[in-house]
């Protein structure tokens, strides 16, 4: 456990030549709820699966035998409770003459920010590291833990390989126009876009097309300003990307600018109203809310320390349905 915060490494705050004394840290906005379902549990784990549909009906001659046809099961998930905290200590003389004197909120607010910057990080690493991936790397502060982001169906989230419930055609939610993978932002890749969605199956290979109503980017992103130029131009009634006066043939959508994505090209296309569903998208489940603990006094020494429980989880059983993803290179899938 690390030492609490000493005179020694702040003494700029028991000095009474400072007349005044700054809290800077970030101000994390709340921006994983806008492209991850949350809801909350009870349970240790949970678990999701569930029922296709039929297949399309069949003629049948006179006096013949009607065809039967059953529902299948869909892949199934299990999402497991993980325990995340945050503690922050403070030695007595500086916590009563720093801290209290200077009535600086370092217990509640920023502890509480600082589960808010592990969330916002962790949906918006889940994106960066879902393309043809099923595991990666996350470094945290003091920890290094491996994330799993494989799907119902074993794969990762962005793949041209998503395997049909019914042993069909496999489906790919890469931006994909018919011959050019990872189109980068523009014009032609939100038709792009709209092809890739429009070829969604259900379970049973039956045509469930998509609509896009959100694109995600990294904020200040070179793709965000290009889906932002495009927005002007949309709402105008032009063509993007173009003199002509005819109007666009895509529809409008909001554009999600994240803080924590880390690839300026990448870019990220959803239907809303599936992908913020229980049934299908990304989801955060959450088994308790960041708590704040009653401020604990260490015996021996005096330190005070302030502490933030939260548990939860993260990922996904079936994204292939309502999310399509662009690395913005126009590389190939790898194999």
């Amino acid at each position: 456990m690390s030492a609490p915060l000493l005179i020694p490494n702040t003494p700029d705050l028991v000095d009474r030549a400072f007349q005044n004394v700054y809290k800077k840290t970030s101000d994390p906005e709340v921006q994983y709820k806008k492209y991850f379902n949350f809801r909350t549990t009870t349970d240790l784990y949970e678990k999701d699966s569930g029922l296709s549909g039929l297949a399309e009906a069949d003629y049948v001659v006179e006096n013949g035998v009607v065809h039967v046809d059953v529902p299948i099961q869909t892949f199934d998930k299990t999402y497991t409770q993980t325990q995340i905290d945050h503690m922050v200590s403070f030695s007595k003389m500086v916590w009563m003459f720093g801290i209290t004197k200077r009535k600086l909120q370092m217990n509640a607010t920023e502890l509480k920010a600082a589960i808010a910057r592990k969330r916002e990080k962790l949906a918006a690493e889940y994106l960066d590291n879902g393309f043809e991936s099923t595991t990666y790397n996350h470094t945290g502060f003091a920890v290094t833990t491996a994330i799993n982001t494989a799907g119902g169906d074993g794969l990762g989230p962005w793949d041209d390989d998503h395997t049909r419930e019914d042993g069909g055609t496999n489906m790919n939610n890469y931006v994909y126009d018919g011959t050019t993978y990872n189109l980068p932002a523009g014009y032609a890749a939100l038709k792009a876009i709209r092809r890739t969605m429009s070829l969604f199956k259900d379970p049973r290979g039956n045509p469930r097309p998509a609509s896009l109503t959100h694109i995600v980017a990294k904020k200040g992103s070179s793709a965000a300003h290009t889906f932002l130029e495009i927005l002007g131009a949309i709402k105008r009634g032009r063509i993007p990307e173009s003199f002509d006066s005819d109007a666009a043939a895509v529809g409008s959508f909001e554009l999600i600018e994240l803080d924590y994505l880390s690839n300026n090209a990448y870019y990220y296309g959803m239907d809303a109203s599936r992908a913020l569903t229980d049934m299908e998208g990304f989801q955060f489940i959450e088994a308790q809310a960041p708590s704040l603990q009653e401020q604990h006094i260490v015996l021996k020494t005096s330190e005070i320390q302030y502490k933030i429980e939260s548990v939860s989880t993260h990922g996904h059983n079936d994204v292939a349905r309502s999310w399509v993803a662009s690395k913005g290179d126009s590389s190939n899938p790898s194999t």
